[in-house]
């Protein structure tokens, strides 16, 4: 078995590692500070909520806490690192 490396995979790999790097510093960085923020919120807003409210979406005032942390990022509406629709940014030689 033998192995085939285009130019455009070598191309494509090169802007990813160049990209992704300072990024994904900073993602590891600020995302959790931004998670629990959110999360702050989330408890803020559900506090806020009477007895019967909350009854209603079927949670007790003493579970709050826990049901916040076990929010994931989706549902804290955090958008995902990887973007799964990148823009085709190699150079026309490289297309065809």
């Amino acid at each position: 078995m033998s192995i085939y490396i285009t130019r455009e995979m070598l191309w494509e790999e090169a802007q990813d590692s160049k990209r992704s790097k300072p990024r994904n510093i900073l993602n590891r960085l600020v995302r959790p500070v931004v998670r629990q923020w959110k999360r702050n919120a989330t408890i803020s807003e559900l506090s806020a909520l009477s007895d019967a409210q909350l009854r209603d979406i079927g949670i007790h005032r003493g579970e709050i806490p826990h049901v916040a942390r076990g929010m994931s990022d989706r549902d804290l509406g955090l958008r995902p690192l990887a973007s799964s629709a990148r823009r085709d940014r190699r150079p026309q030689h490289v297309l065809q």
